[in-house]
Formats: structure tokens, sequence, C-alpha cells
């Protein structure tokens, strides 16, 4: 068992690439976008240096069966899937913001929280709560970049006033993110987990706003299994995490929060085939089939041969 670690492809047509945290993206042309999800992980905003088997492909098959399934709810920016580990896009003008929802008191809110903040993106929050405790009702929790690429808060008011989405595209995204997120969560009980948060981004295509990047996937959603979600509360018991967030905890247990100029400590074997596990269980939880393991062996001269196919259609 090994994992996609980076591509070095170079197509016909080509015009940029960059290398995110965990996909290589390659722009062809003025109108696509090809997605490869590596094995990749980041955690604290560090790319750590081993791999998660199969990762890329959990979340470019999450991803794809979520644009297919949530069409009604929002357009996207999804044209296919040539590839397990490979999505294709129409070019989108990204909105320079994150959207956030949030129904449940987890991560970077429950350690704001439980140090006495209550105002999140310019949302207040009820006292009384303890970690994993459900809130009243989802929030909007909005981010952008700050000047060194880091995810600031910001409120729906700064998002408009700062001219970062105008007001009408602004009122639309919140009502597709909310659209989105209720889907999220009756899908995730369907397949016996609590949707936490999640994370969506928008674009404009010809002057459609549309979904674009991963979605509901374990690296931009947490789930927590549903199964004794509520006993466990009740006695202030540890949840149980289905996502990327079973690694950061593992981190922050070994004294690695992100820190300024540390080197996270590497993630051992145990820790690496049990993060691999929950994410392709959160990708049969969510699409209902089984998750059917693609070979390394071949793998990046598989992808480059069925990119090059499908951009030959367009």
């Amino acid at each position: 068992m090994t994992g996609l670690y980076e591509t070095n492809y170079q197509f016909d047509r080509q015009t940029g690439f960059r290398r995110g945290k965990v996909r290589d993206v390659y722009e062809i042309g003025h109108a696509y976008i090809v997605l490869i999800s590596t094995d990749r992980i980041s955690a604290y905003d560090v790319v750590l240096p081993e791999t998660i088997p199969y990762k890329g492909q959990v979340l470019t098959g999450i991803t794809a069966h979520m644009y297919e399934t949530l069409r009604v709810e929002c357009p996207s920016a999804y044209l296919a899937m040539p590839d397990p580990n490979v999505l294709v896009m129409r070019k989108a003008r990204v909105f320079p913001v994150e959207v956030i929802v949030r129904r449940c008191l987890v991560g970077y809110v429950w350690r704001l929280y439980r140090t006495g903040g209550r105002l999140i993106s310019g949302v207040q929050l009820p006292d009384g709560l303890i970690e994993n405790d459900l809130l009243p009702e989802p929030i909007i929790t909005p981010t952008t970049k700050s000047v060194i690429g880091h995810d600031v808060e910001i409120t729906e008011r700064e998002i408009v006033e700062a001219g970062l989405v105008p007001a009408p595209q602004w009122e639309k995204i919140r009502q597709y993110a909310f659209r989105l997120f209720q889907r999220g969560v009756e899908m995730a009980e369907k397949g016996g987990m609590l949707l936490c948060d999640a994370k969506y981004e928008f674009g404009e295509v010809d002057g459609e706003v549309v979904l674009v990047d991963e979605v509901h996937t374990p690296d931009s959603a947490r789930y927590l299994l549903l199964e004794g979600y509520y006993e466990r509360q009740k006695r202030q018991d540890p949840q149980i995490h289905l996502t990327k967030e079973y690694v950061r905890e593992w981190l922050m247990r070994q004294g690695f929060q992100g820190q300024p100029n540390a080197t996270p400590p590497p993630l051992d074997p145990s820790v690496v085939e049990e993060a691999s596990l929950r994410y392709r269980e959160v990708y049969e939880r969510l699409t209902g089939r089984p998750f059917e393991k693609r070979s390394y062996e071949r793998i990046t001269e598989e992808i480059y041969e069925r990119v090059v196919a499908y951009l030959a259609q367009l």
C-alpha cells in the first residue's frame, strides 16, 4: 500500500499549474480546470510528509457524488470524473471567501469557546455549551485569506462592504450554503453520521453563481459517528470523529498545532492506517456504495491517459 504524493504533467492547451495543499490544479485554456486529488494530507495549514492511501480517491469520489446529487440545490462548475482521482471543472472566477456552515461546537470554534470566546465572524454563540454540543441552529462563519495566506474570520457585512462579493451574489451564496448543508445533514444521518460543519467555495461562470471545489468530503467537513452520540454527550465522553479531525487531534497530543517554525512529528503507521480506514468509511456511508481500491501500480500513467482522452473531447 502506498500513496500518490504529487503529479507533474503537461497537457495540450495547458495554460497554468499550481500545487495546492492536497490537489494539483491544471488550467486548460481559458475554460477548464483539471483537479487531481493526491493522497497528501494537511493539518494546521501544514502539508505533512506522509500520504494517506486512497484519500485522493475518496475526496474525488465523494465530491463527484455530491455534485450529481445536489445539482437541484445548487449549480456547480463540475463536468466529469474521468479518473478516480480527477475532476474536470469549468473555469470559474472564484470568490475569495470560504463559506463555513456550522451546527456543532467542534474544532477551532470549540478551542475559541473554551477560552471564553463567544463571537465568531460576527455571530454570537450562547453560553453553557460543551465540546461537540449542537448549536441552536446552523450558522455561517465565513473566512478569507490574509496577506500571509492564513484564513481569517470575516463577517457577512464585511464581505459585501469590502467588495469581496457583491450583495446580490452573496445573498445567493448564503441561500445555497444553507440548502447544501441541510441536504448534507440528511445524507450524513442516512449513513449513520452527524455532520458538524462544512466548507463551501463559490465562483461565477458566465454570470451564474456556482459551487466549486470539494463538497462534504472528510477534508472539507467534520463528521461524528451518530450511533451513541447523544449518550456520549450526556456523559461528556469523547465523540468518535470520522474525518481529518482524528489526525489533527493526534498531532495535538504530540504537541503540534502548527506553531511557527515547528516541524510536525511523523505520523505513526497505525495513525496512517486508521485515517485511511476512516476516509473510506465516510465514502461508503455517504455514497451507499462499497469503496473499490484502485491500484497504485500505474496510477500516474492512468491519470494522464484518461485526462488526455477526456480533454480531447472538449
